[in-house]
């Protein structure tokens, strides 16, 4: 009986029990794909039980048939595959299964994979194909790891599945980044997750991190299918399954449900992404167009220092930094702190010396609000331009329903963007000034005034204005109080700082060596924005010979 088993067991494939032609298998082999072939960026994001809202592959999950009856025609090659394996105490003898190459991630095409690639290209061709292209912006650092690492390159359709290749990628279940690490994974693996940091979103870490779990899985299991599983549903579930039938392949626990619907679904879904990313044009799909990160290099920054900042010293734009960086969640670095962030690389050389140049007090700036009747943090926060979460960590945790008229907070808000924030968005009154016997001008405070309005208005630092005024508690500014302006001869005025030096009409600079907008405003007095007007410049960046208009 054994015998007529083995014998049996042997004529066929391994395959999964589904009903239809037997299965084709495409064996990729190891290394980077051949030039020119195109590798999808799509992904189906979700971890656990969820997907990141806003990159679902699948709103809906197509309706894949259960394996047909085969009871009359006899067992099926998977029945004996099991039979055997049962008798033997699994396969000892290599009777029904050939070994795996560990580089590779075999693209087994059956009826439940072929459901998913005619829904890739039918019910979310459009989405699917943005994630194509998103791909590319990550691929050339994915495939290098997974290389070095010896594991399949198509481990990269994981990462697809999970996140749509969005390393801000956030799932129902909060899973994050664009491998939808949760957080008990993620700190195991090494990653930071904090109120400044979570590098889940840090593409080059997350990756090294997934690389390290997806080793670990396949190391216990001996199958790339059972690894994926099982970093989809955990492990345990896959443990379980597998002391239920011993020596179970993938497709032997999902015709048997020994798994979740999605982790069922899971691996089909790797595959049928595979299958497309390796000739989208034979699915209908356009060939990528391939988004790219720009050319970078880490720079030291010592302390917290906000988006904006880093992007005027480093000569670029803040969306630049933004997508550099995605692993600083609060777009401003952790204080007291020195951490490595991402710069274009035409902006590195300089960095150093002018980050030095920027007063420790402009990088970030602690604003306070005095709660008045009415407001709420959500009013709070949209009036100042920061997250509920980041005005609640920044008062301990403060309870949203436990507000109090006259309760102040503090609102965490980069230097130059608070004042221009708050002159435009508070119900501050208008200054009211005047110019003592030392010719140095003297502000009365008004209902709704705070140091960094008065301070911006009059284009000095809220350190500097401390200083001059015995080192007032900005909470305990009373209105009526009469507060010194540093720097005799600067006007009030009601939008940006004001003029650069005693004098009337405009006059010309020309850009130094290391020079940048920000510089140049902060060395005259004046407002990058007001420079960008008057001197119609279409983007922030400046090159040592321009000459730039300064207006009196």
């Amino acid at each position: 009986m054994l015998a007529a088993l083995v014998l049996h067991g042997c004529a066929f494939t391994q395959r999964p029990p589904d009903a239809g032609p037997a299965p084709e298998t495409v064996n990729v082999e190891p290394g980077p794909l051949e030039t020119g072939a195109a590798d999808p960026s799509e992904a189906t994001p979700e971890m656990g039980d969820a997907a990141a809202p806003g990159d679902e592959l699948m709103p809906e999950d197509p309706v894949v048939p259960d394996p047909a009856d085969e009871t009359v025609a006899g067992p099926t090659a998977a029945e004996i595959d099991r039979a055997i394996r049962e008798m033997l105490g699994g396969d000892p003898m290599g009777l029904v299964h050939e070994s795996e190459d560990a580089r590779v991630f075999r693209l087994e095409m059956n009826e439940r994979v072929a459901s998913w690639v005619h829904y890739f290209q039918t019910a979310i061709g459009e989405r699917f194909a943005t994630y194509l292209g998103r791909k590319t912006r990550y691929e050339p650092m994915i495939r290098r790891k997974l290389r070095e690492a010896g594991l399949p390159q198509d481990l990269i359709y994981l990462s697809l599945i999970e996140s749509g290749m969005n390393p801000n990628a956030y799932s129902r279940a909060s899973a994050v980044g664009l491998w939808q690490f949760i957080a008990g994974t993620g700190r195991q693996y090494g990653l930071e997750i904090s109120y400044w940091m979570d590098e889940r979103r840090d593409p080059e870490k997350a990756t090294d991190a997934a690389v390290r779990h997806l080793k670990d899985l396949y190391d216990e299991f001996g199958s790339w299918y059972l690894a994926a599983a099982g970093y989809n549903g955990g492990p345990n579930r896959v443990r379980r399954g597998l002391r239920t039938v011993p020596g179970a392949t993938f497709w032997d626990l999902a015709d048997r449900r020994l798994l979740r619907r999605e982790t069922r679904d899971y691996v089909p879904k790797i595959i049928a992404a595979a299958m497309i990313g390796h000739d989208p044009a034979r699915y209908g799909f356009p060939d990528p167009e391939g988004e790219t990160i720009p050319e970078h290099v880490k720079v030291r920054v010592p302390d917290a220092t906000s988006f904006d900042v880093l992007a005027e010293v480093a000569g670029t734009d803040e969306e630049t930094i933004n997508l550099l960086n995605p692993e600083f969640p609060r777009d401003v670095t952790p204080p007291h702190r020195d951490v490595e962030v991402r710069v274009p690389v035409e902006g590195a050389a300089r960095f150093a010396a002018r980050y030095a140049a920027v007063p420790a007090d402009e990088r970030v700036t602690w604003t306070f609000h005095t709660v008045q009747s009415g407001h709420t943090l959500g009013w709070i926060g949209q009036q100042y331009g920061v997250s509920v979460a980041a005005l609640r960590a920044a008062n301990g945790n403060l309870n949203p329903r436990r507000l109090q008229i006259g309760q102040q907070l503090v609102v965490p808000r980069s230097a130059r963007a608070s004042g221009a924030t708050i002159a435009r968005n508070s119900n501050a009154s208008p200054l009211t000034a005047r110019t003592n016997a030392e010719g140095t001008t003297v502000v009365t405070v008004q209902r709704g005034q705070t140091l960094a309005v008065i301070a911006q208005r009059y284009g000095v630092s809220v350190a500097a204005l401390r200083a001059a005024n015995g080192n007032v508690n900005p909470r305990r500014l009373q209105i009526g109080q009469e507060l010194l302006i540093p720097g005799a001869g600067r006007r009030a005025g009601t939008g940006s700082a004001g003029s650069a030096s005693n004098g009337a009409g405009p006059v010309t600079i020309v850009v130094r060596p290391g020079d940048s907008l920000w510089l140049i405003a902060r060395r005259h007095s004046v407002s990058t924005r007001d420079l960008i007007e008057w001197n119609r410049l279409s983007s922030t960046r400046i090159h040592p010979g321009d000459r730039l208009e300064i207006r009196r």
